[in-house]
């Protein structure tokens, strides 16, 4: 049983460093800004979300904050937007929502 905890526990930290969202060739022409754009239309608002750890690992903040942009600009591709700026800060869950915008650039 002691072997089996430890494995968990290793698998968990290994898992906590991993990425679970890989960047589309899509998102990678959204741009993310830290606030709402001047001169552009509102496409929307997307809620996205990740896991935040596993069991009592928590996962680094600043990997789940780059994974919730690229899932936000994943799904803003998926509308035909190109910026997405956040509403608000990453929440301990691993959730964000994201406003979604059609720019001229």
């Amino acid at each position: 049983m002691h072997r089996f905890a430890l494995t968990s526990i290793a698998a968990a930290l290994v898992l906590a460093g991993c990425s679970l969202a890989p960047m589309t060739p899509e998102a990678e022409r959204v741009q993310v800004v830290a606030a709402a754009p001047t001169g552009c239309a509102p496409a929307g608002r997307v809620e996205v979300s990740v896991t935040s750890g596993f069991a009592m690992v928590k996962r680094n903040q600043l990997r789940v904050k780059d994974e919730l942009e690229t899932l936000a600009r994943q799904e803003a591709a998926k509308i035909g937007a190109n910026t997405v700026s956040p509403r608000e800060a990453p929440s301990a869950d691993g959730s964000q929502s994201f406003e979604v915008w059609r720019c001229t650039r």
